[in-house]
């Protein structure tokens, strides 16, 4: 069985590209010939004028991806194409060039682009859900991506005309999601649920050996964005001087949240900046719990599943998303997103009560050791690619041929 796996890679390694290689690892280990097709967010650095003309150009549709699929399938003829991230140097321009080339598609759903185009459902601070069910004017309006009207424009327009004028549902064969709440937002917009597929992200326990006890600090690991609720967990700190946590990671809010820091003298806060590999998870396994206080719909994040695997309890935002994974007093503990008090007593519950703070941990291990192995991700890889086979393949799209 051949694979074609096509993903957009971002400049700052998101959660997204940790689980593209890991699905890539466990699909070769697993005997699939794997051909990728991928770009690098790292390519749009310091646009021009006129450069950034072709990169809005392309993030509608580029030519450049339509030639070079075409190119990749004569040579390769892959059985079925995975397709994660295609914004924006990919773009939506490699669907009509698949399904013109007759390659099953299935998508990789990781956050909500397909129905939002700053794909978090989330702006001015609180979650937003405007844009579902396919009118992107309230994205400029509101400059959600990246607080920009002239980007925010691109991304609606892009996915209006996709979503709407090319009928991208038609041409995708299946969709698989990390969880039930993403996948009900995609059937609310429409996408079609009898080809909807819900499994977790890919991911190797067997790589992990559990640490129940710990060196005394709380971790906070991810994008340092207003969404992840990097700024609860800072003001759950000044009401827990007593604690001390690691935040580890970069991102957009980094400099304001360090700022934060600072000027209310939290001395009880380190900052390691972005790690990954063995460095990031020696952090992890010293820390008595991991934070995830996550003000958007977090779609059951990658650090979640290395903080069970290595019997780590998580104290999470009561949300949809995190709360599929994350049960209170089962395998963590959970409090009302943005609640910083909240926040600080399930923290000092740990800090009080070993018992609990063990017994929740060896609960998480023992989830990841039933539903996070190589072997259920594969066998569900493989259910959903019979699934696509069998389907009969959607007609050559004309836009293709552009």
């Amino acid at each position: 069985m051949k694979v074609l796996v096509c993903h957009n890679y971002y400049k700052t390694t998101s959660g997204e590209d940790i689980v593209i290689r890991a699905d890539l690892e466990l699909l070769r280990a697993a005997g699939f010939q794997i051909v990728e097709y991928t770009r690098d967010n790292a390519e749009t650095t310091d646009y021009r004028v006129h450069q950034y003309l072709r990169f809005a150009v392309d993030t509608l549709y580029s030519r450049r991806t339509v030639r070079q699929i075409e190119r990749l399938v004569e040579a390769e003829r892959p059985d079925v194409a995975f397709v994660q991230n295609v914004f924006p140097l990919i773009s939506p321009s490699i669907y009509y060039a698949l399904a013109r080339l007759q390659v099953p598609i299935i998508q990789l759903v990781y956050n909500y682009r397909l129905v939002c185009p700053n794909a978090t459902l989330y702006t001015e601070g609180k979650v937003c859900e405007r844009c579902v069910k396919g009118n992107y004017f309230h994205a400029v309006r509101h400059r959600c991506f990246r607080n920009s009207v002239s980007l925010s424009a691109l991304y609606a327009g892009t996915l209006a005309a996709h979503r709407h004028i090319g009928d991208l549902g038609r041409m995708i064969a299946a969709y698989i999601t990390p969880d039930m709440f993403l996948r009900s937002k995609l059937i609310a917009a429409g996408y079609p649920a009898s080809r909807m597929f819900t499994m977790y992200n890919p991911f190797n326990i067997g790589q992990y050996e559990p640490a129940y006890t710990h060196a005394g600090h709380f971790l906070f690991a991810g994008r340092l964005v207003r969404e992840k609720g990097i700024f609860t967990a800072l003001r759950a700190m000044e009401l827990l001087p007593e604690g001390r946590l690691l935040v580890v990671g970069g991102g957009e809010a980094e400099e304001a949240a360090r700022s934060y820091v600072a000027a209310h003298g939290l001395s009880n806060v380190v900052f390691l900046g972005p790690q990954y590999g063995p460095d990031m998870l020696s952090e992890l396994a010293g820390a008595r719990a991991v934070l995830v206080p996550s003000e958007w719909f977090d779609n059951c994040p990658v650090i979640v599943q290395q903080a069970f695997a290595l019997g780590k309890p998580v104290i999470a935002s009561d949300i949809d998303g995190l709360t599929e994974v994350v049960t209170h007093r089962s395998n963590g503990l959970l409090f009302p997103p943005g609640d910083a008090a909240g926040l600080a007593a399930q923290m000092g519950a740990l800090m009080l009560d070993e018992e609990l703070r063990v017994s929740l941990g060896r609960s998480g291990r023992r989830m990841a050791e039933t539903e996070l192995t190589p072997e259920r991700r594969i066998r569900g890889l493989r259910e959903v690619i019979a699934f696509v086979l069998k389907q009969k393949l959607p007609a050559s799209v004309s836009a293709g041929e552009r």
